[in-house]
């Protein structure tokens, strides 16, 4: 027999959100009141409103699947139709891939990508993360046109590929980040058997080293101090508290971090004693936890950031979105008279912070393979081609550091 029951599941904590001695967390999400508890990696276990289903199915296998309603009554007649499914391929009545090829033309693609935005919720992922694979997928779908899960094919999702190559609308790395959000939505309808494989698991990422259509640079010292001192001369706005925006350019150039990671950073993630920080899995682009140095200057301006402003250790240190610091960004570059583009098309934008702290690394001597380290990058090669700025000056100088050899005529033979 089956039964109902609410599972619990982990959340990032909530912003603003208020936590308990006793370990409870509070706080208001679209208008109500919401509590869950502290776990110990910082996150939130909350009980979902929603009935699943639990129910063994025709394998032996124990299954938990979301009803997707807070009703009794409704969610106990899905359970009904999942035990009634069973017994059908229990008596030979149907097979399971007769009945998903059923339940994949009956569900909607909107529908199923919200079932899969669910499940990324439950696996931890960022909300922003969240946010731009449902774009992501909602783009192709529509620019491939595909309308039902069982029109979701290789060879369609391949012609996109091809048209978006010949536009040269988006760059190869944007191309792949679409795919690679499409093949992760194919492989879970494929989990809960609503295709039988994933059709798009054969299709290979693009080379990105081919064409890269936004160059960016890294900025000179003296670009820093001019972009610094403008930040410091400017007038306290609405959306930045005072001295929030230099302490996030400075510790963007003086770490490395992204400026994804630096929004996302609470202060149980430094070690104050030992200078350390710890980046969490959820927190970064290659979903890899680490833990890097930080000079002790930073260390100490962020504890003083965080003392003066009473930020609780599992509160976001700073409340800056994408869109606002990029903004912010290049209002200030203006006001400082730093130009965007250069006459070469390279550019600058807040990424470009991190590839200065690699340049700078390379220009004080630092071994390649501790610059890669640092900017946690799956390999050296990586780090060279992408974030090192060497310019023919730096060039030269290399040379003129190796010996010179002058040409001594031998000396005749006695």
């Amino acid at each position: 027999m089956g039964s109902l029951i609410k599972v619990w599941k982990t959340i990032v904590m909530p912003p603003r959100a208020t936590v308990k001695r006793d370990g409870t967390v509070t706080w208001t999400a679209k208008g109500k009141k919401r509590t869950g508890k502290l776990t110990k990696t910082g996150s939130v276990s909350v009980q979902s409103d929603t009935w699943t289903a639990q129910f063994t199915d025709e394998t032996g296998k124990v299954q938990r699947i979301s009803t997707k309603t807070t009703v009794r009554s409704i969610a106990e007649k899905i359970l009904a139709k999942y035990q009634t499914e069973v017994d059908r391929i229990r008596t030979g009545v149907a097979t399971r891939e007769e009945l998903s090829k059923i339940h994949a033309r009956l569900i909607t693609l909107e529908k199923a990508l919200e079932q899969f935005c669910t499940k990324m919720v439950a696996d931890g992922s960022t909300p922003r993360h969240i946010a731009m694979t449902e774009t992501r997928i909602l783009r192709l779908c529509r620019e491939a046109d595909i309308h039902s899960v069982v029109e979701i094919r290789r060879t369609t999702v391949e012609n996109w590929i091809a048209a978006e190559v010949k536009k040269k609308a988006l760059a190869p790395s944007t191309i792949n980040g679409y795919v690679k959000a499409m093949k992760s939505f194919a492989q879970y309808l494929t989990d809960i058997e609503l295709l039988m494989k994933n059709p798009l698991t054969p299709i290979k990422k693009l080379n990105e080293t081919i064409e890269q259509r936004k160059k960016r640079r890294a900025m000179t010292a003296e670009e820093i101090e001019r972009l610094l001192h403008v930040t410091t001369q400017s007038p306290v706005s609405d959306e930045w508290k005072t001295g929030e925006r230099i302490l996030v350019y400075q510790l963007l150039l003086g770490t490395g971090l992204r400026s994804t990671e630096l929004s996302l950073l609470t202060p149980d993630q430094i070690d104050f004693t030992r200078y350390r920080l710890r980046i969490e899995a959820a927190k970064t682009k290659n979903k890899k936890e680490d833990v890097l140095p930080m000079r002790e200057d930073l260390v100490q301006s962020v504890k003083e950031w965080i003392t003066s402003h009473g930020i609780l250790s599992h509160e976001r240190v700073f409340r800056y979105d994408a869109p606002s610091l990029r903004s912010q960004f290049y209002k200030d570059l203006q006001v400082a008279g730093i130009e965007r583009l250069g006459k070469d098309g390279r550019s600058l934008d807040v990424h470009s912070l991190r590839k200065t702290f690699g340049t700078m690394l390379a220009r004080a001597g630092v071994p390649l393979t501790t610059t890669q380290r640092l900017m946690r990058h799956s390999t050296p090669v990586l780090t060279a081609q992408l974030y090192i700025d060497v310019d023919p000056l730096d060039m030269a100088q290399a040379l003129g550091q190796l010996p010179v050899f002058s040409v001594v005529p031998p000396s005749s033979p006695k």
